[in-house]
């Protein structure tokens, strides 16, 4: 079994809760417009492609926890299909993606999200965040 290191705790490279968070690098507007909507009923998602979320940062600016989700990756389906389904379930106030998603993709997916009262926000992907 792979294991990876960090500080002084060792865990398996596939406990994801157990790996270390960073800061998103998300535009502070859109930090306090996640908190906002994190105190909604609905859902607060991520995609696999996103960051975990880092509490720290979320704590700083208000946004409740509760509700927040990162979803795990498809073998099936691409982010952008994953975005679209999760949009169209009206579960989610809001859905963070990468921005690996194409930019005319991206606009389509802020239409219609509004059509579902939802909003989308697009952040920096995992695999561009730590070469």
């Amino acid at each position: 079994m792979e294991r990876r290191q960090t500080s002084n705790t060792t865990f398996s490279k596939y406990n994801v809760l157990a790996q270390q968070t960073y800061p998103m690098n998300i535009d502070n507007r859109d930090l306090n417009r996640l908190a906002g909507l994190s105190n909604s009923q609905q859902w607060i998602l991520f995609t696999a492609e996103c960051p975990r979320p880092n509490y720290a940062q979320f704590e700083t600016h208000n946004i409740s926890c509760k509700k927040i989700i990162q979803m795990r990756s498809s073998q099936r389906q691409s982010e952008l299909e994953i975005v679209i389904k999760a949009i169209k379930s009206g579960n989610a106030s809001a859905i963070i993606a990468s921005d690996q998603i194409a930019a005319v993709d991206q606009d389509f997916l802020q239409e219609l999200a509004f059509e579902y009262h939802c909003e989308v926000f697009f952040v920096e992907s995992r695999r561009n965040q730590y070469h």
